[in-house]
């Protein structure tokens, strides 16, 4: 879960959705406050966001080596059940980590992904602005008629390391038309991923893993 402290009442915000958000109302004051300093929280772990995007690499490489020792382990017989214990803990502590960055973390495209967007019969191309393992921010030809938030569309995105383009079903969450946009007769729209399979989900999060430097600052 994603959390913040009101910097109002100091009361805790909680909401999956703060990131998208450039302010928020807090429930137990009912002010209105700016996004920022959200942390993750888990059973095992809480953690700035931001620190732990910026290392999940990091994570998911320490996690393997974790894997491998489990193993190891588990293979002989001299290994203590203490020691197993430990080395389970290490395992379900990296893999909430894992899980909390996989579900937390939207990746800034920075080269040309296009890929095919279909409403209502109508089908246009596009780019992605930002992915994550839920959603997207997509660019796209103007579709006849235009979809509104709570529209349904598919997505067929082409990532550069799959040999299979991922067809994707999917929700409008907003829709901006900016005075360029106009002028371009384009788009901007966020989508959430809808009953996305687990195949669709890691080919998703193996691309994001591979372009990942720092995360963008919240409201950028």
């Amino acid at each position: 879960m994603l959390q913040m402290k009101c910097p109002k009442c100091d009361g805790t915000i909680s909401s999956p959705f703060l990131v998208e958000m450039g302010s928020v109302t807090c429930n137990q004051c009912n002010e209105n406050v700016i996004v920022k300093d959200v942390f993750v929280t888990t059973e095992a772990f809480t953690m700035y966001r931001d620190t732990l995007l910026s290392r999940i690499r990091h994570y998911r490489d320490l996690l393997k080596e974790v894997e491998r020792e489990k193993m190891s382990l588990g293979n002989s017989d001299d290994s203590s059940t203490v020691a197993q214990q430990s080395l389970n803990q290490t395992y379900t502590a990296l893999r909430e980590l894992l899980e909390a960055s996989r579900e937390n973390y939207r990746l800034k495209i920075s080269q040309d992904l296009p890929l095919d967007i279909e409403w209502e019969g109508s089908l246009a191309n596009g780019s992605l602005l930002n992915l994550c393992t839920n959603g997207a921010a997509i660019k796209a030809k103007r579709l006849h008629g235009s979809p509104q938030k709570g529209s349904e569309v598919k997505l067929r995105l082409a990532l550069p390391e799959n040999t299979e383009p991922l067809s994707i079903d999917a929700k409008i969450a907003w829709v901006k038309k900016s005075k360029q946009d106009e002028e371009q007769n384009n788009i901007s729209v966020g989508v959430s991923f809808v009953n996305l399979n687990e195949k669709a989900r890691a080919c998703i999060w193996d691309y994001i893993l591979a372009h990942t430097r720092t995360p963008d600052p919240l409201g950028k």
